[in-house]
């Protein structure tokens, strides 16, 4: 009996101690480990993305449930060209997620932040689509044709180059967009001479513009193609007279709009727009169509707006 009590305290005398280091030793690495640790998996990024101070789009509303952008994750500090993307994020395709209103998933490959803690920037652009590079620079180019209106969204290209110096611990990044071409906006109204009969037929367009352009990512500059020249045919929203196009910017302070009944007898109504179109700009125009010329009010505004005035057109 003496025996079993000596042998039970000798290891109860060794058990508590051991028990106790490990319970420090616990406490300890707990201490220590890093708030983002998972297990030492990698850690995904998340995306938030906005349009200036807003989660708005060409239309002015929310993203859309078909938006998608383009995500490239670069080095921090480095160029931005192939052979400074980091973990292969190259023009990796994210959605929006309807779980939470200005956030992206991915729709595919997931973007994850290198497992060495090294920070990284990232560049990005809307709406993702394919992209190329140039053979002499290795930057990566996008191409824009704005020679059909039907699709406003898909037409509003938007681009974000300013988040910088981010590593895992950040976890949650915000990309912030910017509109790098021009949107018109034309409201068009009954004048003097003129009857609701008269606007069935209306279409509207503009006059020997640029239709393509390439956009460069890397340096964040649009160049357009001078030789590729069109009418734009504006785009007509549902159940208004509303007409509106996306076009490239354009220094030239002079561009001629055509509003055409189209019923046989009248000759197209005109206005000349004496504005340079200015990137990141929203011309709203109201348009009086009189049989004796057109009266045109409007602003231009940041899309950004800039205010226009009104105007007529003969």
């Amino acid at each position: 009996m003496n025996n079993n009590n000596n042998n039970y305290k000798s290891m109860k005398n060794y058990l508590i101690p051991a028990i106790a280091a490990l319970a420090l030793a616990a406490c300890s690495n707990n201490e220590n480990e890093p708030a983002d640790r998972t297990d030492g998996q990698p850690i995904p990024v998340e995306f938030r993305a906005s349009v200036g101070v807003t989660e708005t789009r060409a239309v002015d509303q929310a993203w859309s449930a078909t938006d998608a952008i383009g995500i490239f994750m670069v080095k921090a500090g480095q160029s931005f060209v192939p052979e400074q993307i980091s973990e292969g994020a190259e023009n990796i395709r994210y959605v929006v997620d309807a779980a939470a209103t200005g956030t992206f998933k991915p729709d595919g490959t997931t973007i994850y932040f290198p497992m060495d803690n090294s920070e990284v920037d990232f560049y990005a652009y809307c709406p993702q689509g394919s992209v190329t590079k140039e053979e002499t620079t290795t930057h990566y180019l996008y191409a824009v044709n704005v020679g059909t209106q039907t699709d406003q969204e898909a037409l509003d290209l938007l681009y974000s180059n300013d988040v910088k110096g981010k590593k895992k611990t950040d976890k949650a990044i915000t990309l912030n967009f910017n509109h790098q071409l021009c949107k018109v906006i034309l409201t068009v109204e009954l004048g003097e001479g003129t009857v609701a009969a008269d606007m069935s037929g209306l279409t509207v367009k503009v006059n020997a513009q640029n239709t393509t352009a390439t956009f460069d990512l890397t340096a964040g500059a649009l160049k357009a193609d001078a030789a590729n020249t069109a009418d734009i045919t504006l785009h007509k929203q549902a159940d208004a007279y509303v007409y509106e196009a996306i076009l490239l910017p354009d220094a030239a302070t002079t561009r001629t709009f055509e509003f055409d009944l189209n019923n046989g007898h009248d000759a197209p109504f005109t206005w000349e727009m004496k504005k340079a179109l200015t990137a990141g700009n929203k011309y709203t125009y109201t348009v009086k169509l009189n049989r004796t010329g057109v009266e045109v009010t409007g602003q231009i505004g940041s899309w950004n707006t800039e205010e226009g005035g009104e105007v007529d057109a003969n």
